[in-house]
């Protein structure tokens, strides 16, 4: 199955987009948040990425993503977020959409693409491990809550 992927823009109907990617058409076994056209409007305007693979009208995926800019010259795009649609898993949804970021990334000149996953998520570790990262080193993740 081909899918197309489009990268999103503030002049795509964002709140079709939105209707599609709400958390109880994805699944609860999925990490989608309620996207929200106005929301997603500001994160496109501040030049964040969200790609969107399609079958025909419907969304079957989408990654989220944001350059990082390094004064040393390593500019990396972080992927945020890959989700695919259940309805679509193990159809190739991802493996387009990484396909789709890491030419992005080459476009714009940047350095390396880098995500992170929940280690107890077997499926999507399996997944980015096939892509051949050539850099896996344990690390752990703070978050804060701002004051």
């Amino acid at each position: 199955m081909s899918f197309t992927i489009r990268l999103i823009t503030q002049a795509d109907d964002l709140g079709a987009i939105c209707a599609q990617m709400q958390p109880k058409l994805w699944g609860s076994d999925n990490e989608m948040t309620s996207y929200q056209p106005t929301l997603l409007k500001k994160f496109l305007a501040a030049g964040h990425l969200l790609l969107v693979a399609y079958n025909n009208k419907t969304i079957a995926g989408a990654a989220i993503a944001h350059e990082l800019l390094h004064p040393a010259g390593e500019h990396s795009l972080y992927i945020h977020e890959l989700d695919t649609h259940p309805d679509y898993r193990r159809m190739g949804v991802a493996s387009e959409l990484m396909a789709e970021l890491n030419k992005l990334a080459k476009d714009r000149g940047l350095t390396e693409v880098l995500l992170g996953t929940e280690t107890e998520n077997p499926a999507a570790n399996a997944f980015y491990n096939s892509l051949d990262p050539y850099e896996i080193e344990p690390s752990e993740i703070y978050a804060y809550k701002v004051k």
